[in-house]
């Protein structure tokens, strides 16, 4: 059964769930087995978020399905709103949360008023605001 199941692509997560359905359907396979199989052929990202889940719910395909989209879904639109369209700028902004994170709320929001895209931007303008707002620190 392994070998008809499609491999798995990160670039099309939203039609791998119908072609694997189609073919489990056509082939009549046990529920109870689609989570193992679709396990099988995972990787990357979709493999991690499943290796979070619970061995219970790993088993259950239905679980399995949804968290995987609903964490493609989220990334991508994260990806999308913050126009990151390779590795590079992907690394930046995880940087740039990270960095955020860090910092207390005023300068945050500063921050994204300026719409700022880079950790050293970032940095530049927090020292400003800070030193700009001396009597609030």
């Amino acid at each position: 059964n392994i070998v008809l199941v499609p491999p798995f692509r990160e670039s099309e997560v939203d039609t791998h769930f119908g072609v694997f359905e189609r073919i489990a359907i056509a082939l009549n396979w046990p529920k109870d087995v689609w989570s193992f199989l679709l396990q099988c052929k995972l990787i990357g990202k979709a493999q991690e978020v499943c290796s979070s889940l619970s061995l219970e719910d790993s088993l259950q395909y239905e679980v399995v399905k949804t968290t995987i989209l609903q964490k493609e879904t989220l990334l991508d639109k994260w990806c999308a709103s913050s126009k990151v369209n390779d590795f590079d700028s992907l690394g930046e902004l995880v940087l740039l949360e990270e960095f955020k994170n860090c910092l207390p709320d005023r300068v945050v929001v500063y921050l994204n008023e300026r719409k700022v895209s880079s950790v050293s931007e970032a940095a530049v303008l927090a020292d400003e605001f800070v030193l700009t707002h001396k009597n609030v620190f």
